[in-house]
């Protein structure tokens, strides 16, 4: 389970604690104890679930409602073997009356906190914004791992980009990965150790994140000590930047 199918599966989880106990929330659950970010998001749905519970108790039931549901199963096309509970009827019937403005859908939190828009940036101040931080002194990794797999892991549990990996790039152990914004896009960091001891850095970003994306053959460049190449494949954008040199470059693509 990932931290999307947890969140997915939580959204079912009643905010009153009572559903804790169940199997089928357990493993989603155990989750929300390990990670950090996955516990904020789970109190913040727990609070909005129950902003809407005190709504919907905030609504009075229509004295004559009973009798309404009774008088439309005189109609309803339902196998006669199904009856659906009476208080699971004056619910629906409920939510459909509330003017709360709500366009409810799989993820009523998303909806509540509606990711803001990040225009796309030129890509020059994408490729700025990449070499500030290789500059500065303080690139770290915020996880690190010889294993792709693991790297991919971390890196998909935070919403980052993975992209693909170049196929001559595939064989050499990763140092480990970080994530970071550049102008409010979020890049991904994956560091390679190289043979003669030297590092080769592959940033990817969305390919929407830019307005003006490299094509899919790598275009080089000499930034001072680093050789670099950017290239895009339909999703996303990637720039390989090393100090090994331009021909150590070429031959990792």
């Amino acid at each position: 389970m990932d931290k999307n199918e947890a969140k997915l599966l939580l959204q079912a989880c009643r905010p009153n604690g009572q559903d804790d106990a169940l199997p089928v929330f357990a493993e989603a659950l155990a989750m929300v104890e390990r990670d950090p970010e996955l516990k904020a998001w789970w109190k913040a749905q727990q609070a909005f679930d129950r902003a809407v519970s005190a709504k919907l108790k905030e609504v009075p039931l229509p004295s004559d409602l009973r009798a309404t549901i009774l008088a439309g199963r005189k109609i309803e096309q339902m196998t006669p073997r199904f009856h659906l509970p009476y208080w699971l009827a004056a619910a629906a019937m409920v939510m459909l009356s509330i003017g709360l403005g709500f366009h409810f859908s799989n993820d009523l939190y998303t909806l509540a906190h509606p990711a803001p828009y990040v225009p796309p940036v030129l890509a020059s101040a994408y490729e700025t914004g990449v070499f500030d931080y290789l500059d500065s002194d303080s690139i770290s990794l915020a996880m690190t791992s010889p294993d792709h797999d693991q790297v991919a892991a971390w890196l998909k549990q935070r919403n980052s980009p993975t992209g693909a990996i170049p196929t001559k790039m595939a064989t050499l152990p990763s140092a480990g990965c970080q994530t970071f914004a550049v102008h409010g896009h979020t890049v991904s960091l994956i560091c390679f150790s190289l043979a003669d001891g030297g590092y080769a850095h592959l940033f990817i970003v969305e390919k929407q994140a830019l307005s003006d994306p490299p094509g899919t053959s790598p275009e080089f460049k000499q930034v001072g000590a680093w050789s670099m190449a950017s290239w895009s494949d339909d999703a996303h954008t990637y720039m390989l930047a090393t100090q090994a040199g331009p021909d150590k470059l070429k031959q990792l693509l």
